[in-house]
Order: C-alpha cells, then structure tokens, then sequence
C-alpha cells in the first residue's frame, strides 16, 4: 500500500474526496505516517489534532479515528490491524521504507548528496529530480494545520529547499549557469534569507555574463538580510560578492566559502 505526504495526503486507493474519513481522521494518519514505525503517544496526537487544550473527549475521539483508520486499511486489502498497532502509550504505524513518499524522497536525496560529494554530477542531477519531482504540493495540503502540526510541516519543507539546493549546486558544477538562473530568480523571491541560494543566484548570474546583475543581487541580499532579520550579510556571502568583484569566483570558491 503506498502512503503519500508530500502535497494531499493519500493511502493507497482511498485518494477520492472523503476517501480517507473526517478531517480528524486524515489528520491522525498524517501524523502516524510523518512518525511511521514509532510510537505515538496518545497525549501527543491529542496535541498535534487540536488547537489549544483538548476537548474531553479528544482520547475517546482518537479511539474512533483509529478504529475508522483500521476500517479503511483493511477495506483496501491492508491487514489494519497488523498495519496499526496499538502499543502503549500510543500506536504504531508500520510502513515500509518504499511504501511512504517521504522515506522514498530521503533515500534519493542521500543517494543524490553522496554523489555529489564524489564529484558524480549527472547521477546527482539525476537522484534530487527524482527526489523533487515526489512532491505534489505542500506537504500535508488538505489538512488542517494545528500550531503543534505545522513546525514538522515547515522543517519538510525546509528538507525540500536544502534538496533544491544541492541540486542547484550540482547542475552548476557542470555548467548549467545560464539554465538556473531563472530557477534561482524565483528562489531567492520565496527563501529570502537563505544567503546560500543568494550566493548561488550571484554566481549563475556572473558566470552567464551578467556580472552588473551579480554585483545587485548581492546589494539586494544586503538589504533584504538587513530589512527582515536587521543582521548583514556573513562573511560567506560577502566572500562570495568579493570573488565576483575581483573576477575569481568559481564552484570551489563558493563551495569553499560556504564550508567556512
């Protein structure tokens, strides 16, 4: 059975709407699948599915969201309760590596960063698209977000900005300058801050002849780094700008830089 959290979340068959029961519901097995194999207490999925203090009846209501959820794996031919294990003080969600979208996309991108440190640029390209192109959408769209549910929600999309990152950074050691520029342009508008996809933005633009453009994204950076967190740019960033003043900036500069 295949388990998707990456965009609307879906199991298996039951990706019609209602498929995967109330709102509640859906939200549960979010939950149970973004700590599949682990325990998750009962207290804490009372915490991640209500805002503020739980209702009375949130532990009873959990009991009958679990039941449902056990209903629907079995209807899709899943052994449900072999599948969801109740195991004090929670339950346990049991998934195979290959059966969840995440865990596909975390193997991929280790696969895709082993590779790019052993200088294996096309296999690198090769394995963070195909860990990107497992995304749908936000992760976790069609459910409602909870305070407790949505710092989970940001750090995997920070995991997918890192990915697109390290992509990036491949496809510029082989000299796709020109070709990620554009991607970059749109990058920098939506991770702002990230002075690393500023420095990457700045040298695609300067090894594609557009140095002037270079010498502004960092004038750009400076400000948006100053407006929003009132810090200026690190000593990365402006190693980086320094290189492009002088004529010298190459993927081992940045690199370099960036590890210091």
């Amino acid at each position: 059975m295949d388990f998707r959290v990456l965009g609307p979340v879906e199991a298996g068959p039951t990706t019609r709407a209602g498929g995967l029961g109330t709102p509640k519901q859906r939200a549960l097995l979010s939950v149970l699948l973004l700590n599949a194999n682990h325990i998750v207490s009962v207290n804490r999925l009372t915490g991640m599915l209500w805002d503020g203090p739980a209702p009375r009846s949130a532990t009873a209501n959990v009991y009958s969201y679990v039941a449902g959820l056990r209903r629907l794996l079995e209807s899709a031919g899943d052994a449900g309760r072999d599948r969801l294990i109740t195991r004090m003080p929670g339950y346990l969600l049991r998934v195979r590596s290959d059966e969840l979208d995440l865990s596909v996309f975390d193997r991929l991108a280790t696969q895709g960063r082993a590779a790019l440190r052993r200088s294996e640029h096309e296999l690198a390209v090769d394995c963070l698209s195909s860990a990107l192109a497992l995304w749908r959408g936000k992760p976790l769209e069609d459910v409602r977000v909870t305070p407790a549910l949505a710092a989970p929600i940001t750090a995997l999309e920070g995991r997918r900005i890192d990915v697109l990152n390290d992509l990036i950074q491949a496809r510029l050691r082989m000299g796709l300058h020109k070709e990620v520029v554009g991607e970059l342009r749109e990058l920098v508008t939506t991770s702002p801050i990230s002075e690393l996809t500023w420095s990457q933005y700045m040298f695609a633009l300067y090894r594609s002849g557009r140095k002037g453009e270079a010498l502004g994204a960092y004038l750009d950076a400076r400000r948006t780094l100053v407006s929003q967190t009132g810090v200026e740019p690190s000593t990365y960033l402006r190693r980086v700008h320094q290189a492009i003043l002088a004529d010298a900036p190459s993927t081992e500069v940045l690199e370099h830089c960036w590890r210091d």
